[in-house]
């Protein structure tokens, strides 16, 4: 097995072990929650299991293709893993980053998100981006012809955002745009990005926010291992990353310090595993 089914299977054990051991804690997760948990890190498991077995009716190449491909399905398990850890939002953490907002981005904190003009579509459709990015980078490596870089690739990728989940369940927090009740609300209807990534929230996330940004944290994880690699490519992801931290942030999707500290994450993880690069 490669490092990355190592990191993916350890982590989905990891949230699996934390959350059967909240019941001796003062905030136990109920009964439903630590089953999902274990029924999510039982599936990767066996995912995993299973992908070994196929080794031997493969070839090298092709085996080489499932084990990324893999790595791309179960990406999220632990992200659905440490949603089963949000009851309810801490208040007082929820307004501390606010302030920080309304410090760093005072015209920013108070608006409900994008404004629907060309900057603010731009902005959602780089938040939106965020989505297929890791595909696409994956593409990217095989493109490029950098393959046989791809074990690095995994490794900044996958302990850059798995870190950002392992410290979420420690910010119980709504995001932004859950709070602008009270803000300023943007003219007019909102654009269609704005719609589409709305539609995905409501439908696809756990309905609190990562810290750090796990968004954000993955966009410049492969922004940076990229620049390692390849210059142009690198920058061009780089570019890619910038605007999606300010379309969360812009688009109250995430507060000022998920973003920040997102890429300080990033930065933390691609220093640690240079010797591994």
């Amino acid at each position: 097995m490669r490092s990355s089914e190592w990191i993916q299977g350890g982590f989905a054990v990891f949230f699996c072990l934390t959350g059967w051991m909240t019941q001796f804690t003062s905030r136990p997760l109920p009964s439903r929650r630590r089953w999902n948990m274990t029924g999510l890190a039982a599936c990767a498991l066996v995912v995993l299991a299973l992908t070994q077995l196929c080794a031997r009716a493969l070839s090298r190449d092709s085996f080489l293709v499932l084990l990324d491909f893999v790595t791309m399905a179960l990406f999220l398990v632990p992200y659905w893993q440490t949603g089963q850890f949000f009851l309810g939002p801490n208040k007082e953490i929820q307004s501390r980053l606010l302030e920080i907002d309304y410090w760093l981005l005072p015209d920013v904190a108070g608006r409900s998100g994008t404004a629907p003009n060309s900057i603010g579509f731009l902005l959602e459709m780089a938040y939106l981006s965020c989505y297929p990015l890791v595909p696409v980078a994956v593409l990217t490596v095989y493109a490029a012809g950098l393959r046989g870089k791809i074990g690095g690739f995994w490794l900044v990728l996958l302990i850059a955002t798995y870190l950002c989940y392992a410290i979420t369940p420690l910010v119980p927090a709504l995001p932004p745009r859950a709070l602008a009740e009270g803000g300023t609300s943007t003219s007019g209807q909102p654009s269609a990005g704005r719609k589409v990534n709305r539609w995905i929230l409501s439908h696809g996330s756990i309905h609190a926010i990562s810290f750090p940004s796990a968004h954000v944290a993955s966009a410049f994880a492969i922004a940076l291992v990229l620049l390692y690699y390849s210059h142009w490519i690198g920058a061009i992801f780089l570019v890619i990353a910038i605007l999606i931290s300010l379309g969360a942030v812009i688009g109250r999707y995430h507060y000022a310090a998920d973003v920040l500290a997102g890429a300080l994450v990033a930065v933390i993880v691609f220093v640690a595993c240079l010797p591994w690069l």
